[in-house]
């Protein structure tokens, strides 16, 4: 299966956040040998990150400087996006740091609950459901609290770390809060992120198929794929994996962004 050519990987991280090594020159050269028409970046903004011990931010001097450069010297377009790490205590922070900037897409995501990241091991000693209702529930709290956002990425981020098998009946007994999340996704018109990076630790695409299956159940339809690349050969990985899986659902085109406003591709 061929990858559409307007098909744009709306999960992908450069140097300027922390996790990730490769620059945004490399991203772009990837991105026009794909033959893209633009390349999204999406880095991360974390008040109080666990996982890093400190605020992550952007060098926004730098990027737009960067970007400006590159645009002349690339023929491809750079949009900026975000990812979110979603704290209910930051809530108001957050939402004036995003007032403050023009983006193209913002990703929403839950990454720690004040005390641990949920990628720690610390949190992955607690019993399964207990670490699932846990994290599902700050989910929760991010998809009703927050309303400047477009789409909610790797809504069961939590499994990538778990030093366990996670069971479909696991999923399943978080069934009431998970419900509560999409319908919260559905009623207030966001989009459900296929998160690519799943079929690499757990072998299944972010969200679970139950979590997927329920979405569409109760009428969803708003889904875009992002990789979640933390370094250049990963843009677009499984992608091919996620249109099989849509297509299976009777599912035929994705939403992008452009301006923070959506558009859709036919896959």
């Amino acid at each position: 299966m061929t990858i559409p050519h307007l098909l744009i990987d709306q999960h992908v991280h450069s140097s300027y956040s922390p996790d990730s090594s490769s620059s945004l020159e490399e991203l772009v050269r990837f991105a026009v040998a794909l033959g893209k028409p633009a390349l999204v970046t999406t880095d991360h903004l974390e008040y109080d990150c666990k996982y890093f011990k400190q605020d992550v931010h952007i060098d926004w001097a730098g990027y737009n400087k960067e970007v400006e450069e590159l645009s002349q010297r690339y023929p491809i377009e750079i949009r900026k996006g975000i990812e979110v790490g979603f704290r209910s205590d930051y809530k108001v922070v957050i939402d004036d740091y995003l007032a403050q900037h023009e983006f193209d897409v913002i990703l929403l995501s839950a990454h720690n609950d004040g005390r641990l990241d949920f990628s720690e091991k610390a949190f992955h000693d607690k019993p399964i459901q207990q670490r699932l209702m846990h994290y599902f529930n700050h989910v929760r709290d991010a998809v009703d609290q927050m309303d400047n956002y477009d789409i909610v990425a790797h809504l069961d981020y939590v499994v990538r770390y778990t030093t366990f098998p996670v069971y479909d009946e696991d999923i399943a007994s978080c069934r009431s809060v998970l419900y509560d999340i999409v319908k919260l996704i559905i009623e207030k018109q966001k989009v459900l992120e296929l998160n690519t990076t799943g079929l690499y630790r757990q072998g299944w695409i972010h969200p679970h198929s139950y979590i997927l299956d329920m979405y569409l159940d109760l009428g969803g339809r708003a889904v875009c794929i992002g990789s979640d690349a933390h370094q250049v050969g990963h843009m677009e990985q499984g992608f091919v994996e996620a249109i099989e899986l849509l297509h299976s659902k009777g599912i035929r085109e994705v939403v992008q962004f452009k301006g923070r406003t959506p558009y859709s591709v036919s896959i």
